[in-house]
């Protein structure tokens, strides 16, 4: 199918699409005026039967509230006997869903069951149900007025057939599609005559004057040029194929007359050629003759005796072979230079690498005599250290002496002052005795002139009075005691003063050698960290020294290297021959040997 649709032209091409793209557009718009007019149809149906319900309603309330069938039925006796008005199904219920009255129109098969219509009548208030439809039913259910309780006293439930309606629907949908497509074949048809006219004619004459140009036929001159559309692009650039094929013929015209030209002028160069190739051939040979015995590394060989064309090549070979000539002389001359410069190196890299292991031997005797001075150095300076250590404790302990020796001072003081005092209370006491014994002295007198009554008076008088002279000889013995002890404790703070002025004597003694002592370690310090110094020095100057050392030997290798080059490059120099300077045919092989002559 598809194979014959590209044999098909193209105006064919295009109706075939446009009809199948309206036929398309056509099913699609029929669908969708069949559904929205069986949709308005079954709304305005609804709206009606919903309005026609509730009037019978109105009108068999009383007859279905006192159960009276006969009244009932008189009120849709005209949609009963009316096909036309499509009421398939009349159900009337009371308050308790009992039925006063029901009917179904012969020849109905899909009518509701009491129980159906029980259920919709006591889910439903004033509604219209859709869920049969599809059936050819459609229900409406309409509650009567309500009671004083406020419960509906009653329903009343229709069904309604839509057969019809859909059929009346879809044959108003057929219509529109016979009308569109009748409009769409007739637009076809001008699509398919215009085509024709203005594109189908016009593409067969350009295709017809394709054929002939193919076939050779290049004078006739191409149609619809001055066409501004499409098939006008066409014909230009047929018009212009045609041109260019005339051009093509006559270029190949010219050309085929320039070939016969250039074939006579090769004929002539040819010969020239031959000619031209003998004389190079001659001089390739030669060249190559040269070529060769330079590969042999003889350079004494000169050009001679070539074209004279060839003459810039003879020149430039022979100034090539003087150049590599005067090259490989100088080369060798620099070799033996170098060898003797190598040797010379050698020998002072041999002298050198000596004296460095020399020098870092006596380097690293040299540390080792100053790590030894320095651990000298640092136990002296540890040992000054220790001895500070117990000048300062002795230092110490003066101190403390002389703090005990001046708070011994204090004491023999304070005992002073207290002897001082003692001795004044007993002054006291022996002037209270002696007042005492005189007061007694008179009491014995009194007691004399009392006579016998004051007898007794005067033995207590007595008593008090031995009694007041022997507290008297005891402060007397207490006070030459006191004045023997501050006489010792004068002594005793005298030789406790010296002893304190010995020890601050102790005490300055100390510290001058404590302040020597501490000098000595400071210079103890500083001799230590300049010699640590000095051997840092030292350790660093032993491993540059060794580094060095090391660097000696690599460079009196890289000096053997060099020798060993320098020899082996005047070996390879020795087997090239080339012409001196001073006579043909001379090798400058025997240089070397008049050199070392």
């Amino acid at each position: 199918m598809f194979r014959k649709f590209r044999d098909w032209s193209l105006t064919l091409k295009l109706a075939a699409i446009i009809v199948l793209v309206n036929l398309c557009g056509l099913a699609a718009l029929a669908l969708y005026t069949s559904s929205v007019e069986r949709t308005s149809m079954l709304q305005m149906a609804s709206a009606n039967w919903l309005k026609d319900t509730g009037q019978l309603a109105s009108v068999a309330a009383g007859g279905i509230k006192w159960g009276k069938a006969a009244a009932v039925r008189e009120t849709y006796v005209l949609y009963r006997d009316d096909e036309n008005l499509h009421l398939a199904q009349f159900t009337a219920l009371n308050a308790n869903l009992d039925v006063v009255d029901t009917w179904l129109r012969a020849g109905q098969t899909n009518g509701l069951s009491v129980d159906e219509i029980r259920k919709l009548a006591s889910t439903a208030n004033l509604s219209i149900d859709h869920s049969r439809v599809s059936d050819g039913l459609m229900t409406v259910v309409v509650p009567l007025p309500a009671d004083k309780s406020g419960k509906a006293s009653g329903y009343l439930v229709t069904s309604w057939t839509v057969e019809a309606l859909i059929a009346a629907a879809t044959n108003k949908a057929l219509l529109a599609l016979a009308m569109e497509a009748l409009v769409i074949a007739v637009v076809v048809g001008v699509f398919l005559f215009a085509m024709s006219k203005m594109v189908g004619r016009p593409m067969a004459v350009i295709s017809s004057r394709i054929l002939d140009l193919q076939r050779g036929d290049l004078n006739t001159p191409v149609l619809f040029l001055d066409k501004s559309d499409e098939i006008g692009v066409l014909a230009r650039a047929v018009e212009t194929f045609r041109t260019e094929s005339i051009n093509k013929v006559e270029n190949d015209a010219k050309a085929a007359a320039q070939r016969l030209q250039l074939d006579a002028e090769r004929q002539g160069f040819a010969d020239q050629s031959t000619a031209a190739a003998a004389i190079q051939k001659h001089a390739t040979e030669t060249l190559a003759v040269a070529l060769e015995t330079l590969s042999r590394g003889d350079f004494s060989h000169h050009l001679r005796g070539l074209d004279p064309q060839f003459s810039d090549l003879e020149r430039n070979f022979n100034a090539m072979v003087e150049a590599v000539s005067e090259a490989i002389a100088d080369a060798k001359s620099s070799a033996l230079s170098v060898e003797n410069g190598a040797t010379q190196l050698t020998v002072s890299a041999d002298q050198l690498a000596k004296r460095t292991e020399h020098q870092a031997a006596t380097l690293e005797q040299t540390a080792a005599a100053l790590s030894e001075v320095t651990n000298t150095i640092r136990e002296s300076s540890q040992f000054a250290e220790s001895t500070v250590q117990l000048v300062d404790e002795a230092k110490a302990g003066a101190r403390n002496s002389a703090s005990v020796v001046r708070n011994a001072i204090g004491a023999m003081d304070r005992i002073q002052d207290s002897s001082a005092k003692i001795g004044q209370i007993i002054g006291s006491i022996d002037e209270i005795a002696f007042q005492t014994n005189l007061l007694a002295l008179n009491a014995g007198v009194e007691a004399a002139r009392a006579g016998e009554a004051g007898k007794g008076f005067a033995v207590v008088a007595q008593e008090v009075r031995e009694l007041a002279q022997r507290s008297a000889n005891a402060a007397k013995e207490i006070k030459h005691l006191v004045q023997v002890s501050s006489e010792e404790v004068a002594g005793g703070v005298t030789l406790v003063n010296e002893t304190g002025d010995a020890l601050l004597g102790i005490e300055e003694h100390i510290n001058n050698i404590n302040d020597g002592i501490t000098r000595l370690v400071s210079s103890y310090r500083a001799q230590s960290t300049g010699i640590g110094e000095i051997n840092s020095s030292i350790n660093h100057m032993d491993q540059m020294t060794q580094q060095n050392a090391a660097m000696v030997e690599e460079t009196n290798a890289a000096c053997h290297d060099l020798l060993q080059l320098s020899r082996s490059m005047q070996d390879s120099m020795g087997q090239f021959k080339t012409a001196s300077k001073r006579g043909a045919g001379q090798n400058f092989d025997a240089v070397p040997q008049l050199r070392h002559a």
